[in-house]
């Protein structure tokens, strides 16, 4: 596999892990454990697919990659079939879709690598190195991409929409002492409801 190829697979497992995490704190406590299971375990892949020069567990990373969205398309299509939201409610729809894009890539991919060999596959060279140019533009490309799906994704998520604002921060906020402890009754503003 290439060196390029492997790289999007670290992004597409680092994306799907991130998510998956950021859902944590909205999912009841099974789904969460589960979540937080599977987004370890990508992140953890997705780490391996860069720092080692080939595929660690390529065969379970597949099976890993698929799991998560045949389990969302059963929820979703439980819930039409029994006329009932709380099925599909279970796992937010923005950040699922976006997590089954990187999920389906990587077992796209994945499939593709460990499709048994046919006769004129045998005879092919290993892929070569890319040149320096050409991997730090497959790298930003690669970035990018995941970049711009996981903050939509990430912003679709509990966490998300309770997050501060960039700018939003009050610059004369000093919190107060109280005891020997400063940090004990530190309530910053507008986050009364956390």
């Amino acid at each position: 596999m290439s060196q390029i190829t492997r790289t999007w697979l670290g992004f597409a497992a680092i994306g799907a892990g991130l998510i998956h995490l950021a859902m944590v704190v909205s999912s009841p406590l099974p789904v969460a454990i589960v979540l937080v299971g599977l987004g370890v375990t990508e992140l953890g892949w997705g780490i391996l697919a860069f720092a080692k020069d080939r595929l660690i567990g390529a065969s379970a990373a597949r099976i890993v990659a698929i799991g998560p969205v045949i389990v969302w398309s059963m929820l979703v299509v439980a819930a039409t079939l029994f006329d009932s939201a709380w099925p599909a409610s279970l796992l937010p729809v923005i950040p699922m879709a976006i997590a089954t894009v990187f999920e389906l890539f990587a077992a796209t991919v994945l499939s593709w690598r460990l499709r048994p060999p046919r006769k004129t596959d045998a005879a092919a060279p290993a892929p070569a190195l890319p040149s320096a140019g050409r991997y730090l533009l497959a790298l930003t490309v690669g970035g990018i991409l995941v970049g711009a799906l996981t903050t939509p994704a990430l912003a679709a998520t509990e966490a998300g929409r309770f997050a501060q604002s960039h700018g939003k921060h009050d610059a004369d906020f000093v919190p107060a002492e109280v005891d020997s402890n400063p940090l004990s009754e530190l309530v910053p503003p507008d986050h009364e409801q956390h």
